[in-house]
């Protein structure tokens, strides 16, 4: 069959609406994607102001415990060690806005709402290190090393579980995508980590639990790669 003018016209309009919806739907797939992750950017920003004041007061129990008859007199340890304690308190109860308890229908429903069920890790250990730091005896004239290494044991959990509900390797993959950051920098950051661990190493021998040597900034380099493709 012979084509005219009007079907032919009638075909490219058609290619073009084609071609035009595809453009459309890729850029409002970009535009739906970065929206969504400026929302989590701004979620995760809350939490990570939470948990920075949340690690800030936890070391600060460390280091009374480690002060205590050091550098801290017993009137100072009841008082710093009171107002840490309060401190943590409040910083539990505020997390309760970003990490609400689990199970609320099948524990604690005689409590109010924010109570029910049951805490979340990373708030037992903020509500942990308050207890410890509140309970420390501030009359006895030599460090707490218990209470300490407890406290430490606390820090540890409450970043493990603040990196878990930020995910910052999943930040980095989007960062990356989108181009952004000092794709052009070159210099290996995992040479200079080297250099100052085996500085540390002269200094305080046995210090590295694993030499940094040229080996280990190549497995180190081969681990990182394929985050960065």
């Amino acid at each position: 069959m012979t084509w005219g003018i009007n079907e032919w016209v009638a075909v490219i309009s058609a290619i073009v609406a084609v071609v035009s919806f595809g453009l459309n739907w890729l850029v409002v797939r970009r535009q739906t994607e970065l929206q969504y992750e400026t929302l989590r950017a701004e979620m995760d920003a809350e939490v990570i102001a939470w948990t920075h004041e949340a690690i800030d007061q936890v070391s600060q129990a460390i280091t009374l415990a480690r002060g205590r008859g050091l550098t801290y007199s017993a009137d100072e340890m009841r008082r710093l060690s009171h107002e840490t304690c309060q401190r943590l308190s409040s910083i539990a109860d505020r997390g309760r806005l970003f990490f609400p308890n689990e199970s609320p229908e099948t524990h604690g429903r005689d409590k109010e709402a924010a109570f029910q069920g049951y805490r979340p890790p990373i708030l037992d250990a903020v509500v942990f290190a308050s207890t410890r730091i509140g309970r420390l005896d501030a009359g006895v004239t030599e460090p707490d090393t218990a209470a300490a290494e407890f406290l430490a044991k606390c820090r540890r959990l409450l970043v493990s579980e603040a990196q878990n509900a930020i995910d910052p390797r999943r930040r980095g993959q989007m960062l990356r995508r989108l181009a952004v950051g000092r794709l052009d920098d070159k210099t290996s950051a995992y040479t200079l980590a080297a250099e100052l661990g085996e500085g540390l190493e002269s200094l305080f021998p046995g210090y590295l639990l694993e030499r940094r040597d040229a080996a280990w900034i190549a497995k180190r380099e081969a681990i990182a790669r394929p985050r960065a493709q």
